[in-house]
């Protein structure tokens, strides 16, 4: 069986999305991995400076952030490993898939009083139903 991987943005959104992830790498008795992506790639208006200093801001904040993901993990029994990756949402999440052999991905849907910042509804579940379709992963959508 390949690794359970969660990507997650990391912070109190998330949890509800890591929690499940433990428990499921904890009942499946798999590995865990947090996965962070730094997409600087919205901006497309950036100068090549300010596009290095948002990578390199947006790596450390991911960094911290799967520190805490791994804490809560290590809390319930469950060891996890993290990663930290650059670029396009999407192409970088399927490539990370297919690199570590993945058998699931934990994704969270975004609270309603977040919607106006993540994804419109009805969105993530195109996009999850994608992922399984190109990297043949089961993908969990926690609600």
């Amino acid at each position: 069986m390949g690794p359970i991987v969660c990507a997650t943005r990391g912070g109190e959104a998330s949890r509800r999305t890591q929690e499940q992830a433990i428990a499921l790498a904890g009942q499946k008795q798999a590995t865990l991995i947090f996965l962070y992506i730094a997409d600087p790639f919205t901006n497309d208006t950036l100068s090549n400076e300010m596009h290095d200093a948002l990578v390199d801001e947006l790596s450390q904040l991911g960094h911290q952030l799967l520190n805490i993901a791994r804490r809560r993990a290590a809390e319930r029994g469950v060891c996890a490993e993290t990663v930290v990756r650059v670029g396009r949402l999407q192409e970088a999440l399927e490539q990370f898939l297919r690199e570590v052999h993945a058998s699931t991905l934990v994704i969270g849907a975004p609270q309603p009083a977040n919607r106006e910042q993540a994804s419109p509804p009805g969105e993530l579940p195109v996009f999850a139903k994608h992922l399984q379709d190109t990297t043949g992963v089961e993908v969990v959508l926690v609600t």
